[in-house]
């Protein structure tokens, strides 16, 4: 294994830095990436001998985990138990694989009661993970970030944390949206701030849909009604495309700790892929297939067939495409910088996030490329 730190003073990335398994370690003013001799590569090839989890903890008791019921029988579930470890219906875990809802109802840090972690105990969700993984909170932290780079002038940082579309919290934002889309108008795209698989997404292209959409909420909140709060993003208009369709990237990333900074990347992320050719004629703006690449919307698609493909490739499948493409400097350029917007992402809420030492996370990252092979962080998921 070879040690290559990565300072952020550093604003290109490496000539060979690709989407490995990766251990980000951040402290002081350095970011340090200990990544193994063996990374992804345009030609298949054996990778290195996966670690297997232990059975048996140090003082050689079977590993304990308890599930919440959102996950019985969950492929988390199942992959615990292939691993040895046995299932616990007490309090007497090593670690608890918890949805979201239980994190929020039964640590002590959310309401003052409930369940106290003893040393050797572990979750799986930091208590504010939302300052991560809730839209409008991420794009929040990472503008945070981007300005006190540019107030700093770490050009390095400016251009990790500028990663994000230009993204609106409606209507908190209306005005500032409003004054945005009379100067650069193009398309939009509304997602509500807790959405899952696509639910509540639409495409605008006219102001009058926008001051439309946030006089209705106005009206709600008159009415003390539910008001929907949506983070509005500039669309991004060229994706690159395969075939001729759009896509985007799914990367796992588990976070140790956020002080220091400790993170991994999984080698075997995918791409997720639309059943449809891309358009952004005014009659496609509505073809939710076309722009939404979540499979829970594809497969409505009269046009999906689960035996004839799954739209998905493998990470690998794409760095290959890359290579045969652009070539293999520019393809590492790309992977490079995924993850450098995933430890941008990450340093953007060290100072926020409650660094409990009973807990860790998955993360699932949703990045999309542009035609000049610039990658963009769409969202962060907290249960992927």
């Amino acid at each position: 294994m070879r040690t290559s730190p990565a300072s952020r003073s550093s604003s290109a990335p490496a000539k060979d830095n690709q989407i490995g398994t990766h251990q980000v370690v951040a402290t002081g003013s350095s970011v340090d990436i200990v990544a193994p001799d063996r990374t992804v590569s345009a030609s298949p090839a054996k990778g290195p001998k996966r670690h297997q989890a232990p059975s048996r903890d140090s003082r050689g008791r079977p590993v304990k985990f308890g599930v919440a019921p959102f996950w019985k029988n969950s492929i988390p579930s199942k992959v615990m138990k292939a691993r040895g470890w046995r299932e616990t219906e007490g309090d007497d875990w090593d670690f608890f694989y918890a949805d979201v809802a239980w994190i929020h109802e039964n640590m002590t840090y959310s309401n003052g009661a409930g369940f106290r972690c003893t040393d050797s105990q572990r979750v799986n969700h930091f208590p504010n993970h939302v300052e991560l993984t809730q839209k409008d909170l991420m794009a929040k932290n990472m503008k945070r970030a981007l300005r006190q780079a540019q107030k700093d002038g770490n050009q390095a940082d400016v251009d990790a944390f500028g990663c994000i579309p230009l993204t609106f919290t409606l209507p908190a934002d209306a005005s500032l949206m409003i004054r945005a889309f009379k100067d650069k108008g193009g398309v939009w795209i509304f997602k509500p701030v807790r959405g899952l698989q696509g639910r509540g997404i639409f495409l605008v292209n006219k102001l009058s849909h926008i001051e439309e959409w946030i006089r209705e909420q106005q009206a709600a909140k008159e009415r003390e009604e539910r008001v929907v709060t949506v983070v509005a993003q500039q669309y991004i208009s060229n994706p690159y495309l395969v075939g001729g369709k759009k896509f985007d990237i799914r990367i796992f990333a588990l976070c140790l700790s956020f002080s220091p900074l400790q993170a991994y990347l999984y080698r075997e992320g995918f791409c997720r892929f639309s059943n449809s050719r891309f358009s952004l004629m005014k009659k496609d703006l509505a073809n939710s297939q076309m722009h939404l690449t979540n499979h829970a919307v594809q497969r409505k698609d009269d046009k999906y067939s689960a035996v004839q493909t799954d739209l998905k490739w493998p990470l690998r499948n794409l760095k290959i495409w890359l290579v045969a493409h652009h070539g293999l400097e520019l393809a590492n350029q790309c992977f490079g910088r995924i993850q450098q917007i995933i430890v941008a992402s990450l340093r953007s809420v060290q100072n926020v996030i409650i660094n409990d030492k009973h807990c860790c996370e998955m993360y699932g990252y949703d990045i999309m490329i542009d035609d000049n092979l610039r990658p963009w962080l769409i969202e962060v998921n907290a249960s992927p």
